[in-house]
Order: structure tokens, then sequence, then C-alpha cells
């Protein structure tokens, strides 16, 4: 085997690796989309199962396992769209050559971004939604809670007055209440200040985001840009050869007739030396 026929094998083999390194990224990259896009499909659905259990809050449908539920799909939904803006970030780091690839791509990624930046907005609503229910139920039970006091107070004077059994009675399941109003209302100022940290995150994922479709737009015009100016560049230098092709047509031309004359110049000396012989 010579040199010449391993040399031609070895750029087989490169081109043929090559080929599959791309086929192996395309169908990264094309997991990853599909992924990104069933994770805001799921991030959606979450956010309808959220609204629907926040209509129970202040209601008498408003029980613990109704809570509970809330918090679950809340926490699953803060995971998710950590995920998502992980996958989001990871497609725009995806590098290929092929410019006509690369803004099919870049376009790609605009639209799931956008689609996340949606549903993001609708999740923080309802979030925003969620504490304001939860402030109404916490101003009703410290209302509440005041007047049972104020109650009690009252009742432990009397109480001071007179030894009164049934009073006495009266008074413990007073502040067995207060008790138990002020335990949810510090549960309830637990659920408020989780979700207000969870909107901090919120606003922070969109400031990235929002700086990453920034950069998309940007790496969007750009190949479009270098499209228009490869186009001009090739309509240029078509311009060009054909005008270069013209000129050596009329070069050509001009290098015949000239020829020509000479001929005929040798010819009409030829015969005038013959016949002066």
């Amino acid at each position: 085997m010579s040199f010449n026929d391993l040399e031609q094998g070895l750029g087989i083999s490169n081109s043929t690796r090559n080929r599959t390194q791309q086929d192996e990224s395309d169908s990264d990259y094309k997991m990853l989309t599909q992924r990104v896009s069933q994770q805001i499909f799921h991030i959606n659905g979450n956010i309808t199962s959220i609204e629907r259990l926040i209509g129970f809050l202040g209601t008498l449908k408003d029980n613990p396992d109704i809570r509970n539920k809330l918090h679950d799909v809340t926490e699953s939904t803060r995971e998710l769209i950590r995920d998502t803006t992980s996958d989001i970030k990871l497609l725009s780091q995806q590098q290929i050559s092929d410019p006509k690839k690369t803004r099919q791509r870049k376009l790609e990624q605009q639209k799931l971004s956008k689609d996340f930046q949606k549903v993001l907005a609708e999740f923080q609503k309802i979030q925003r939604e969620s504490i304001s229910k939860q402030r109404e139920y916490v101003d009703k039970k410290k209302a509440t809670t005041a007047a049972l006091q104020s109650q009690m107070d009252d009742e432990e004077q009397e109480q001071e007055q007179a030894d009164d059994t049934q009073r006495r009675i009266q008074i413990e399941a007073l502040d067995n209440e207060i008790e138990y109003n002020e335990t949810l209302i510090a549960e309830r100022e637990g659920e408020i200040r989780d979700i207000e940290q969870g909107i901090t995150e919120l606003n922070e994922v969109f400031r990235d985001l929002g700086m990453l479709v920034n950069e998309q737009e940007s790496g969007i015009q750009s190949i479009y840009g270098n499209v228009l100016n490869i186009a001009q560049n090739t309509k240029q230098a078509t311009e060009e050869l054909t005008v270069a092709n013209r000129h050596q047509k009329k070069a050509r031309k001009n290098m015949c007739c000239f020829m020509l004359i000479i001929t005929i110049v040798a010819c009409v000396l030829a015969l005038i030396i013959v016949v002066a012989k």
C-alpha cells in the first residue's frame, strides 16, 4: 500500500469521524430541545394545578391537605424552572460551523426562551395571587386573635373579682384558640416568606433570560448580516468575473484583428517583392 493510499484512507476516516461527531451533536441538541419543550409544558400544567389549589385558600375547603399539595406542586415547579434554565443555557452554548444551521438553532432557542419567559410570568403572577390570599387570611386571623385576646382579658378581670369555674374554663378555651390562631399565623407567614423568596429567584431568572434572548437576537442579526455580506460578495465577484470575461473576449478579438492586419501586410509585401523580381 502506497503512502498516497494511506493518506486517502486517513482522509476518509477523519471525514467519517467528523460526520459521526456532528450527527451525535445534532442528536444531543434535538434531545435537549425536546426536553426543554416538555419541561415548559409540565410547568404550564403545574400552574393550572396551583391556580386551582389557590382558589381553595380562605374557603371552607381550605385544609392542611390542600396546603401540602400546594406546597409540593409549587416546589416541584421551582425545581423544573431551575432545570429548564440550566438546559436553555446549555442550548445557547452549542456551537456548529454551518451558518444556516446556526441561524436555525438561534431561532429555535429564541422561541424556547420566550415560551419559557411566558410561563415564568404566569407562575410569578399566580405566586403573587397566593401571597395576596395568604396575607388576607393572616390579617383576618390576627383580627380574630386580637378580639379573642380582648375577650379573654375581660374574662380574666371578672375572674379576679369572683372565682367562677365556668368562666375559668372559658378563659382556657379562649387561650387555646388564641394559641392555635397564632400557630396558624406563624405557618402562613412562613409560607409568605417562602413564596417571596421564590419570586426573588424568578426575578433573577427573568434577568438572565432577558440577557440570553438579547444575545440570541444579536447572534441572529449577526448571522443574517454575514449571509447578506456573503451574498453581496458573491454577486460582486460574479459581476467582476463577467466584466473580466468581457474584457478578455474583447482583447482576444483585438488580437485576432491585429494578427489579420499583420498577415495582410505580410502578404502585400511578399507580392510586391515577387512582382519586383
